[in-house]
């Protein structure tokens, strides 16, 4: 902790009067007395500890520690670089299988149909390439793969022809070093039972199995087989050894073995067999005299046709005949035996009236016929009258007749056409009995041709089942054929339209993703490194950096200007109009702030810039606010060079040899003979002392100030260029005596705990400090980053 100021710590050279302290008076926040410097926060960190929303203060952190990040970053590529020069080299090699639709793929294996006909079986797509992925993946093909290659250049990773001597001495070297490690490291597990031991063949088969990803994309046929190994020679070997031994392994499960012996004998059994039923169908037929079922048929049943219709029509006559004789004998029975030969007819007057008067009653009954209806009275007893006149005429007729009989010829005709009836009768039925027989024979002749017909089509059944089982067998026949010749010519349904290639280049490391991987391990290390060094910084670098730590008003920030701060030619071109603004701000922060009470009352007011380091740019700040008081103020200036180690203003202003304060405090020198002017205005320039007698600024401040006051009541400002805090001199014990201080801190440079402990002393002291200048601001952020985050 830094003890309070005593009257004894002035006396002792501490820079400090040894008159007691003044009741204390704080113009911003009061420091806490006694107090250890507080920690120091980043400049991203408020006071609070909350974060601040400025992006660009995250951004700038890189910026401010680039060459942290820079040696991170080369770090990193260095390493990245050594990781791909040791890494071991994968190399690959990678066939394409395409599975098209073959005799594989549409059936069954011929033996499996023999039984029931040719069954096709479609097999979808996916299961045809999921059964080719578990073949090639099966352990199987490995142990052939190995046993075509050997164990001991599987496990090695290099093939037996190849010139491994060739290598590089690094490859060779690093090669060696990880088989050792690799052996002990084998060795160890071993011993300890973590690891069993494993023979050369089990571990050659289990290196294929990790080195083969065999893999096929959806909704595709093809097949890839992708192998890795050490050496690239290694890798083709593996896949053209694997697509070899699958090639071979699906020739085979693709077909049983032995199939053509077997449908050929069977062939030729069913082939005699079929001969022996076709003989003994031929014999039998021969025996029983058939030509063909359906043409003794044929004419059995048009035999049975025209027997039929002889039967037919003779029943038609005989019936025809039978109904001629009962109607002649009916009609011979009302025939009479003898008929009137002549009739002569005697004139009678009787029956001329009686046939007047029927005729008369005839006219009447049409009369009335057409007057009434039938059931009319008149009508009724004409018609009967008209009836007894016809009876009566009929009898009169017969009466008024003589005849003369003869035999009836008619009848003497029917008798004769009966005798034939009778005899064609007889015929008919005797034609009617004869083809009941004949039809009874054919009938039994139709039945014959029936059960020979049974026996010829259970013969036919027999020839048509040996005829289809002799066709399937010949067709199994053929198709076991065709897939020996198959397998003996190496044709299936793969297609190995890319063989495994010879690929040099290796697949691992990736030197790009490796070289990216490291990049951004330094960049991403470096930059949080720098963070890192940000937050565990003591120095200042921004204005809220000192309000939020020092408790201190920053009255104005500087930018660096140019590769020496300000420099040395401040006054010209636009760096002096963008200084001279801020020295005018600093001005009017002096001139509204409040002046000692304790002192007498004087014309002007005295203003000490002090910095915190050599370097820092006080002296050349004090020439400016001295400058810019006097040309762009119109306050009637003087400025002091009490810095008696670097004499800054007096180089600035290219002062001659005249006395200075050293002279005028001890009074060697007159007040007029110190003054000086500047060329370009009326600033009074006063200097340490005269460069001859390079006398020390070694009186007490009392002396100094009371110097100081005679100046002060002939200007308005007096500015004082005091020696920078880090200097033991006395003339910095001045700072309390006058009516304001500034203090400049170097952004960047200045430590933050030595900035607390000067402003402690100040304020301990009484001296009023108007504010805190942070000078040579850097702009780390590049300006086209900080126009985008609008900072």
């Amino acid at each position: 902790m830094t003890p309070p100021v005593s009257p004894q710590d002035a006396s002792s050279g501490t820079g400090l009067l040894d008159t007691p302290a003044p009741e204390k008076r704080m113009d911003f926040e009061p420091s806490i007395p006694n107090a250890q410097p507080t920690n120091w926060r980043p400049e991203w960190k408020s006071s609070s500890g909350g974060a601040r929303i400025s992006l660009a203060k995250y951004l700038e952190v890189p910026f401010i520690h680039k060459w942290t990040v820079m040696a991170v970053l080369a770090c990193s590529l260095l390493a990245g670089w050594l990781a791909i020069l040791i890494w071991p080299r994968v190399y690959e090699s990678e066939a394409k299988l395409k599975l098209k639709v073959g005799l594989e793929s549409v059936g069954l294996d011929p033996t499996a149909s023999t039984t029931s006909g040719t069954l096709m079986l479609q097999k979808t797509q996916q299961e045809e390439i999921n059964s080719a992925l578990e073949v090639l993946g099966s352990r199987q093909i490995a142990e052939q793969v190995v046993a075509k290659i050997g164990e001991l250049p599987i496990i090695d990773g290099y093939l037996p022809s190849e010139n491994v001597a060739e290598e590089g001495w690094l490859k060779a070297t690093t090669k060696k070093l990880k088989t050792a490690a690799s052996d002990s490291l084998h060795s160890v597990l071993v011993a300890s039972g973590i690891r069993d031991e494993l023979s050369d063949h089990e571990m050659a088969v289990r290196t294929v199995q990790k080195s083969v990803e065999i893999y096929a994309p959806k909704m595709s046929n093809v097949i890839t087989i992708h192998a890795e190994s050490k050496s690239p020679q290694m890798a083709q070997a593996i896949a053209h050894q694997l697509t070899e031994t699958f090639l071979d392994q699906h020739l085979q499960i693709s077909r049983t073995e032995g199939s053509q012996a077997f449908f050929d004998t069977q062939s030729d059994a069913l082939e005699e067999e079929l001969n022996s039923l076709i003989e003994k169908k031929n014999g039998y037929m021969t025996l029983n005299r058939i030509v063909s079922i359906p043409a003794n048929e044929s004419l059995l049943r048009e035999e049975l046709a025209a027997i039929g219709r002889d039967l037919i029509v003779s029943n038609g006559a005989l019936e025809q005949a039978t109904a001629e004789i009962a109607d002649l004998k009916g009609k011979i029975a009302e025939t009479p035996d003898e008929i009137i030969a002549t009739k002569q007819a005697q004139s009678d007057s009787t029956w001329s009236g009686m046939r007047q008067k029927v005729f008369d009653l005839e006219v009447l009954e049409t009369e009335q016929a057409e007057k009434y209806t039938d059931d009319h009275v008149l009508l009724q007893q004409t018609r009967g009258q008209l009836a007894e006149a016809r009876a009566i005429l009929s009898k009169i007729q017969s009466e008024r007749v003589n005849e003369s009989r003869t035999p009836n010829p008619a009848k003497r005709r029917m008798l004769e056409d009966l005798q034939k009836l009778q005899t064609k009768i007889v015929g008919l039925k005797s034609i009617i009995a004869e083809k009941e027989s004949q039809r009874k024979a054919t009938q039994q002749n139709v039945d014959e041709l029936h059960v020979h017909e049974k026996m010829l089509t259970k013969m036919d059944r027999d020839i048509d089942r040996a005829e289809t089982s002799l066709a399937v067998l010949r067709e199994k026949q053929e198709e076991a054929r065709v897939i020996d010749e198959l397998q003996k010519d190496r044709i299936s349904n793969v297609k190995v339209f890319q063989a495994p290639p010879l690929v040099e280049r290796p697949v691992s490391p990736q030197k790009k993703l490796v070289a990216a991987g490291f990049l951004m391990i330094g960049l991403f290390g470096g930059i949080g490194l720098a963070f890192l060094r940000e937050f565990g910084t003591t120095q200042i670098r921004t204005p809220d950096h000192i309000e939020s730590n020092l408790h201190a008003p920053v009255v104005s920030t500087i930018p660096q200007m140019g590769r020496n701060g300000l420099g040395a030619k401040w006054l010209e071109g636009k760096k002096s109009t963008a200084l001279r603004a801020h020295c005018r701000k600093i001005i009017s922060e002096v001139l509204l702030s409040r002046t000692r009470t304790k002192t007498a009352r004087t014309r002007g007011r005295s203003l000490g810039v002090i910095g915190l380091d050599n370097g820092c740019g006080a002296s050349t700040l004090a020439s400016a606010l001295s400058v810019a008081s006097s040309d762009d103020c119109g306050l009637k200036t003087t400025l002091i060079d009490a810095d008696a180690q670097n004499r800054s203003v007096s180089k600035n202003f290219n002062l001659n040899g005249a006395p200075g304060l050293a002279e005028l405090v001890k009074g060697d020198a007159e007040t007029k003979q110190c003054i000086q002017h500047n060329s370009t205005s009326e600033l009074e320039l006063i200097s340490c002392s005269s460069p001859e007698k390079e006398s020390r600024l070694d009186a007490d401040p009392r002396d100094i100030v009371a110097t100081l006051r005679r100046f002060q009541q002939e200007s308005d400002l007096v500015v004082i260029d005091l020696p920078s805090a880090s200097q033991p001199n006395l003339a910095v014990s001045l700072a309390q005596h006058l009516d304001h201080i500034i203090v400049v801190v170097e952004s960047g440079r200045s430590e933050l705990a030595e900035a607390e402990r000067l402003l402690h002393r100040l304020r301990v002291s009484d001296a009023e400090v108007v504010g805190v200048v942070l000078n040579k601001k850097k702009d780390y952020l590049p300006s086209w980053i900080r126009r985008y985050v609008g900072a």
